[in-house]
């Protein structure tokens, strides 16, 4: 299968992550940009890692029982 045709079938869109353009001193690459789609997933997995690490110690935390 292709990457078109994955893409068809996952309905996903490559995106540049990274965008470059060609320096007019020298010919080479010089980062221009960079892309900002990929930032709420990674709020997103910080959210997650946050909750999940609270929920962790909650549960294992050596604190004693209260009387």
């Amino acid at each position: 299968m292709t990457v078109q045709g994955l893409e068809s079938v996952l309905s996903v869109s490559a995106m540049q992550l990274f965008r470059y353009s060609t320096s007019i001193y020298g010919g080479s690459d010089v980062l221009i940009g960079a892309s900002w789609d990929l930032l709420k997933w990674f709020v997103l997995a910080g959210a997650v890692a946050i909750v999940l690490h609270a929920a962790i110690k909650a549960v294992t935390s050596r604190r004693p029982d209260r009387v």
